[in-house]
C-alpha cells in the first residue's frame, strides 16, 4: 500500500467516522448531507446513520473488511443521494443550498466506490466502480466551480478576513474545481489534478473550516462542513491513487 493510500483512506474514514459519531452525540442526521423532514424520525434515523458510518469507516481501515466498509458507505451515501436529494432538487431547482448538499453526497460517495475498486475484489469490478466513481466526483467538481460563480458573494463572505481580495480567490477557487473536475473526469493530468484538489480541501479545513469551529463550536453546521472537507481531501487522495495504479497496469502491461 502507497503512502498516498494509506493517507487517502485513514482521511476519508476519520471524516465519515466522525460525522457518525455527530449523529450518535446529536441523535439527529447529518446536517446537509442527509436532507431528513420528517422531524418524528430524526433521532432514530440519526442513531442509525451514525452506528452504521462508524462500524463502515472502521471496516474500511482493515484490510479483511475494507471492501466491505467501503461498499456501505457507498451504498448508504448514493441513497441518500436517489431518496432524500433526487426529490428536493425536484422541487425546489433552484435552491442553491440543495445542489451543495446533493454534489457533497454524490462525491462522498462517488468516493467509497473508489475506495472500494481499490480493495481486493476481482479486476473488471474495480475498474468499473474506479470509473463511476471519478465520474460522480469529476462531475460534482464542476457543479462546485458553478456553485462559487452563482454564490460568489456568500463564497466571498466566508473566506478569512485576512485573506485579501476575497471575491478573486472566490472565482479563482471556483475555476479550481472546475479544473480538477476536468481533469479526474478525463484523466489528462489526472493525477496532479486530484493532488492539488487534495491540497485544496486540506488547506481549507485548516484556514476555513477550523477557525469557524473553534469559534462556534457548538454549530452542528460548522462541523459537518469541516468534516466534509476532510473527507474531500482523503476522497482526492484516493483517486490520485486510482491514477497512479492504473499507469502502473499500463507500463507494465506494455514491458
Amino acid at each position: 500500500m502507497t503512502k498516498t493510500f494509506v493517507l487517502g483512506r485513514a482521511i476519508f474514514a476519520v471524516a465519515l467516522g466522525s460525522l457518525g459519531v455527530q449523529c450518535l452525540l446529536r441523535g439527529n442526521a447529518i446536517p446537509t448531507l442527509e436532507p431528513v423532514t420528517s422531524a418524528a424520525a430524526l433521532p432514530l434515523i440519526g442513531w442509525i446513520t451514525g452506528i452504521v458510518l462508524i462500524a463502515a469507516a472502521i471496516a474500511s481501515l482493515l484490510r479483511a473488511s475494507a471492501s466491505y466498509g467501503a461498499a456501505v458507505i457507498a451504498a448508504v451515501v448514493l441513497l441518500w443521494v436517489a431518496l432524500l436529494h433526487l426529490p428536493a432538487l425536484i422541487a425546489a431547482p433552484k435552491n442553491g443550498g440543495e445542489w451543495t448538499g446533493a454534489s457533497e453526497s454524490l462525491a462522498i460517495g462517488g468516493a467509497a466506490l473508489v475506495l472500494f475498486g481499490l480493495t481486493r475484489i476481482p479486476d473488471a469490478l474495480a475498474a468499473r466502480c474506479i470509473l463511476a466513481g471519478r465520474i460522480f466526483f469529476g462531475v460534482c467538481m464542476l457543479g462546485f466551480g458553478a456553485l462559487h460563480f452563482i454564490y460568489i458573494a456568500y463564497v466571498a463572505f466566508v473566506i478569512p478576513g485576512w485573506i485579501p481580495a476575497h471575491v478573486f480567490f472566490g472565482y479563482a477557487t471556483g475555476v479550481a474545481h472546475v479544473a480538477a473536475g476536468l481533469g479526474i473526469l478525463t484523466g489528462v493530468l489526472g493525477r496532479i489534478a486530484a493532488l492539488c484538489t487534495a491540497l485544496m480541501f486540506g488547506s481549507w479545513v485548516l484556514i476555513v473550516h477550523s477557525p469557524r469551529v473553534i469559534a462556534k463550536s457548538q454549530d452542528p453546521n460548522e462541523w459537518t462542513s469541516m468534516l466534509i472537507a476532510l473527507a474531500m481531501c482523503g476522497a482526492t487522495l484516493l483517486i490520485a491513487e486510482a491514477f497512479a495504479r492504473r499507469t502502473q497496469r499500463v507500463e507494465g502491461a506494455n514491458d
